[in-house]
């Protein structure tokens, strides 16, 4: 059976008047890859420090498979923490920064020696027994803190933005890493990230924060694809957003966009009455160049080649923008000036209210 399922009641966390968590509630499975996002100020860091014990809060709960650990100090919690900056001891060798909190609870001999060659392993640490932190590279480091984390065996993991030190390309490869530790592990990994595109590569759900108070909770694929208000919208990918009224109610919403005229889209969440105002979201990559529902004519005001993909602004009729990506295929699809024919599904046109006059 698997242990670290999460329960998080009803918490509050003040600083002075500042409300940094709000009534915060959460379920977090056991064995899952759990990731916190939010901007800075939007309460991940403190939820992550309550959950470790660093942090005591105002009101409300935290309980680990059942087990209420709301007032209990850091050590006494079965977690560790990862932290950003890996906090490793530079007078201590690999193998010792990885013995040392097995140390700190009695074990010695053959017993640690077998645990601390059994995490080397897990990590891919062999052969830098010996270094110091200051003869290995950030990702080494990177994985000695996870493997001293880990020695312990805790039925919580928690990482504080582990990747943000890391350049691109070592960042991609640790993703890749932290993936495939989880799985051989099965323990449960709560990751706090800022980075959107680090927590729906890696999470197996996804809790954005905003203000302290739970924004949306759901799959990657739930968040990007099926966001509860503009404000996830907005946060999670890029996203065009064109203002309008409602002009018809069915299996479609009719909205009408000023100097572009009626588009058809789906409701995010509960359909609007007619003659509300709202907002159209769509994503660059659901806009198609060629004939198709809801198909305007565009210009190409600017390309912008990134490789793989060119990302193209498009001046619609109303002072209409949108930006849409293709990939470069055959080079790219368009040049500035041209005039061209864009279309978008009803069904990738997200539809919110925007409580405007």
């Amino acid at each position: 059976m698997k242990q670290g399922a999460l329960a998080v009641e009803s918490l509050t966390k003040r600083y002075g008047a500042v409300a940094v968590l709000d009534g915060l509630g959460l379920d977090i499975d056991a064995g899952s890859f759990f990731a916190l996002l939010g901007a800075s100020g939007s309460g991940k860091t403190t939820l992550l420090r309550l959950i470790a014990g660093f942090e005591v809060p105002d009101s409300g709960r935290i309980a680990l498979d059942g087990a209420d650990l709301t007032g209990a100090p850091p050590y006494a919690r079965p977690v560790n923490l990862v932290f950003q900056s890996y906090a490793l001891f530079p007078h201590m060798t690999v193998a010792d920064n990885i013995a040392f909190g097995l140390r700190r609870e009695g074990m010695a001999g053959v017993e640690l020696d077998r645990r601390v060659a059994e995490m080397m392993a897990l990590l891919r640490l062999d052969g830098l027994a010996v270094r110091k932190p200051r003869q290995i590279s950030g990702g080494q480091a990177q994985r000695v803190a996870l493997a001293r984390a880990l020695a312990k065996r805790p039925k919580l993991l928690l990482l504080d933005e582990p990747l943000a030190a890391l350049d691109r390309g070592l960042r991609e490869h640790m993703r890749v890493e932290l993936k495939r530790l989880h799985a051989a592990l099965g323990t449960t990994f709560v990751l706090v990230t800022h980075d959107q595109e680090e927590a729906l590569a890696m999470a197996d759900r996804v809790a954005l924060l905003d203000q302290g108070r739970l924004a949306q909770l759901g799959t990657p694929e739930d968040l990007y694809e099926r966001p509860t208000s503009l404000a996830v919208a907005r946060f999670i990918g890029r996203i065009n957003l064109m203002e309008g009224r409602v002009a018809g109610t069915g299996e479609a919403l009719l909205v009408e966009i000023p100097g572009l005229g009626t588009v058809r889209a789906r409701p995010a969440i509960a359909c609007p009455p007619v003659g509300d105002p709202v907002a159209i979201g769509l994503r660059p990559e659901k806009i198609d160049f060629g004939d198709g529902d809801n198909a305007r004519s565009a210009t190409v005001t600017e390309v912008t080649y990134l490789g793989d993909q060119s990302v193209y602004r498009l001046a619609l009729g109303g002072g209409v923008e949108l930006r849409t990506t293709r990939p470069n295929r055959d080079g790219p699809a368009a040049r500035p000036g041209e005039r061209i024919t864009v279309s978008w599904p009803a069904t990738a046109a997200l539809i919110f209210p925007t409580g405007a006059g």
